[in-house]
């Protein structure tokens, strides 16, 4: 790994390049320890040559979003972590809405439901990017990424920028084809075109102002990474963690939501190695309990592959 000559080339981008960086303020959960090397690409051309000097360079790198759903290690990641914000969206004809990866996926919700398309308002109030979101086929409230997914940018480990259709994807429940490789081995999702129907912009903001009532009602606020376990077939993971009598369980600065059992929370002092253990004793119990294992809809960063487990 030849960091040293990133550090060279970064050393010339200013304050979008920042060198042992804490990544805990750029997750969801705020935890996390320091990448070698941070650098933040507000265009999609930024975050190309990003990957490119270090795949160059022999340096191992990740891309971050949002940072919801995933757990950074308290070491840190090694090599360079690119914060993708390239936010641009573009609404063209019969419906086809174009957006690059770092755009907010609730934003991008409100924005077509504003100019009368359907087929993302149960995105409404969903943290997270468009990257982020593709990438785990995101869903709610009947709705997810691979109903409307029309195409996609990807930036090929090889440095290739190739279009693949939705259909490339293979998605699953929370699942894709890219989430399923190794980190090593993926591309990176630049951008997304999605195809959307014809609504009225007011019956879809009353639908979505619903929806966000909802959320308020049900879902915790603060430090969590979103729902930590993926349902299992025919049952919730909140239902069972609820009935496991995990509610409010605590290991460290780490709890289990009052409000939705399948949230954690930071309560304010969380190691990310309390919400692992948090983790690991939930689908314990689940198991003990009730004989199901509970599987993890987020991701771990920074941690062996036996931590992974």
């Amino acid at each position: 790994m030849n960091l040293s000559s990133l550090l060279e080339w970064a050393s010339g981008l200013g304050e979008r390049a920042r060198r042992d960086e804490p990544l805990a303020p750029y997750t969801a959960m705020r935890v996390g320890g320091p990448a070698d090397l941070l650098i933040v690409c507000r265009t999609t051309e930024e975050v190309v040559e990003a990957v490119g000097r270090a795949r160059a360079a022999g340096v191992p790198w990740r891309v971050l979003g949002g940072g919801c759903n995933v757990l950074v290690s308290d070491a840190g990641v090694r090599g360079l972590v690119v914060l993708h914000r390239a936010d641009r969206t573009r609404i063209e004809a019969k419906g086809t809405v174009w957006a690059e990866a770092g755009a907010p996926m609730a934003a991008l919700a409100r924005e077509t439901a504003a100019r009368g398309l359907a087929g993302l308002e149960w995105a409404a109030g969903l943290p997270g990017t468009v990257g982020g979101a593709v990438v785990g086929n995101a869903g709610a409230f009947g709705g997810d990424v691979a109903s409307v997914l029309q195409s996609l940018t990807l930036l090929e480990p090889d440095g290739r920028v190739t279009e693949q259709p939705a259909a490339w994807m293979e998605f699953a429940y929370r699942e894709s084809r890219i989430k399923r490789m190794p980190p090593e081995e993926r591309p990176v999702v630049l951008t997304a075109t999605f195809r959307l129907s014809l609504g009225d912009p007011v019956a879809l903001a009353t639908r979505m102002e619903e929806i966000l009532a909802w959320r308020r009602t049900r879902h915790p606020s603060g430090a969590t990474m979103g729902s930590t376990f993926k349902n299992p077939s025919g049952n919730h993971a909140g239902r069972l963690i609820e009935a496991a009598g995990l509610k409010g369980y605590r290991i460290g600065g780490a709890m289990v939501s009052e409000l939705h059992a399948n949230f954690l929370i930071n309560t304010g002092s969380a190691t990310a190695a309390d919400v692992r253990a948090l983790i690991r004793h939930i689908q314990a119990e689940v198991a003990r309990q009730f004989g199901i294992r509970l599987e993890p809809e987020v991701e771990l960063i920074g941690w062996d592959a036996d931590e992974r487990r």
